[in-house]
This record gives C-alpha cells, structure tokens and sequence, in this order.
C-alpha cells in the first residue's frame, strides 16, 4: 500500500530520487520536488495517485506520457529525466523541475502583455512544439496552464511546454472513449470538436488561441456554456479589433475554422511571428 502524499516526504524512488515536498496535485498525479542523489540535482517526481492503480487506461496514459516525452529532447519541451514504477508499483516520471510560472498565472495577474513579449511566448511554444510534432506526436491539451515561463538571462522568459498526459501519436490508437473531447474546451480547434481526424494544426489552432489571450486578457471565444462554446468555435468568427494590426493576419491564418486554411506548421506559424517581431518593438 502507498503512503499518502504528505506521509512520502523523505521516500527514495526509484532508487535514486529523495521526495523533499509535494508541490502539485493534478488529476491524475501527485507532483514532488526530490533530490537526485546521483546528481545532486532537484527534479519533479510525477506519481500516479493510488485511486488510479486499479484502472488499466490510466497506466497505458501514464505510459504514453513517458513515451512521448522519451522523444522529445528540445529547450522549450521540459525533458524527461527517468520513468519507471517505485516500490509500492505506482508508474512514476523523473521530469526537469520548472521553478518560473504558468502563462495562466501571467494572465491572471497582468490581464494583457506587450505584443512582442506575446509573440516571443508563442513563437517559442511553437518552436518546441515543432520538435513534437517532428516525432509524430500531437499535444491535444495546449493551454496557457500547460505553458511555462523560466527564469532567463535574456529579456523574454524560457518558454516551456508541459504536460503530455492527454498526447497522442499521429495516428495511433486512442486512449480516450469513443466521442469523448480531451483537453480544455476554450482553446480545442473545431475538426475535434466535429469527431474528425486531425493533425499538427489542430495544436496550431490552440497556440492561436493562447496568443489572442496573452494579447486581449481574454480567449476569442466565452460562453456561458459548454454547448455555447462549441457553436462558437465551430462557426464564429473571432473578433480580431483588439489585436495589434501586426498580428491580426497571422491570428485569422491560425484561427481558420478548417485545417487546411491554417499555418501547415507550426514552424510556418513561427516563422510569421519572427517576421513581424520588428514592427512589434
């Protein structure tokens, strides 16, 4: 039987990992910041919460989290150190420790930023997401909450992307039920939302979203239901008026409603930020 969050403090995983503080609670983990004893490092220790032991798609999940993220080794991915299963059987993920904040904290308390710190935080989510989508895999839950911002010695921030818990490989077989949405409804691009298949462009459509956000204070599209939300992302069309002339061409590209009407990549969506950066100064 495992101990309890706040009873693991001093634990050894994995043989190498000292648990020093519980510093998150997600869905489906426990999140720890541990000492690697053979680096003398600190880390971030993911384990999967006892309530899940039982339940055979939430370890494949985790599994995929671990086999995503074993592929990508990128500055604006956060890297996986280690995975394996601790001593009481719970999957675990050795990941770099992040010490800097979430987009979303940055929204919340500065409503807005500068158009050119907005489109450095997009185009260097868009350069690590790239490094994803080159090794097949797609994100499905990019939100300014699984956006981070590192100290840097530079002017603009490390962007990092985080959480692969909801990832896929490009057409690889679900682990979600049949009609079931992943991912936070405010920034899902409208083909998943249809049931059909996607691509790479599907997580351009979100990065859009995060951008118009950072810009305005506010995602394009707000309702006071899920249904409500769906009919706006699925037909509306966002009202670009508060975005900077600058980027409103790129925001309706990344916008479209259909894939085939987006940046192809988000290495073509990044290379638009950077050509505007200039005029953004």
């Amino acid at each position: 039987m495992s101990a309890q969050p706040a009873d693991r403090i001093g634990q050894v995983i994995g043989d190498r990992f000292r648990l020093d503080a519980l510093i998150g609670k997600g869905a489906m983990a426990h999140v720890y910041r541990a000492l690697d004893q053979k680096t003398s490092a600190y880390v971030a220790i993911k384990i999967l919460k006892l309530a899940f032991d039982g339940d055979p798609s939430a370890h494949q999940r985790f599994a995929r989290e671990a086999d995503v993220q074993e592929r990508v080794r990128h500055h604006n991915v956060a890297a996986l150190l280690e995975s394996g299963v601790t001593q009481f059987g719970e999957p675990f993920l050795a990941l770099e420790l992040l010490r800097g904040k979430t987009l979303r904290t940055v929204i919340r308390d500065e409503k807005c930023v500068h158009p050119l710190r907005a489109a450095s935080y997009a185009y260097q989510a868009l350069q690590g997401l790239g490094a994803v989508h080159d090794a097949g895999i797609l994100h499905r839950d990019l939100k300014p909450a699984n956006i981070m911002l590192e100290p840097s010695p530079g002017p603009i921030d490390r962007v990092v992307v985080i959480d692969f818990g909801f990832a896929t490989f490009e057409g690889s077989a679900k682990l979600t039920a049949q009609g079931a949405v992943v991912g936070s409804l405010r920034y899902i691009a409208p083909e998943r939302l249809r049931g059909e298949d996607i691509d790479h462009r599907s997580d351009v459509y979100s990065i859009g979203i995060i951008l118009y956000e950072l810009l305005t204070g506010a995602p394009p599209f707000v309702a006071a239901s899920d249904m409500d939300l769906v009919e706006m992302h699925l037909h509306d069309i966002p009202d670009l008026g508060p975005v900077p002339a600058q980027l409103n061409d790129i925001l309706q590209i990344a916008l479209a409603k259909d894939q085939d009407d987006r940046y192809s990549t988000a290495g073509e969506m990044a290379s638009a930020l950077e050509g505007v950066a200039h005029e953004l100064a």
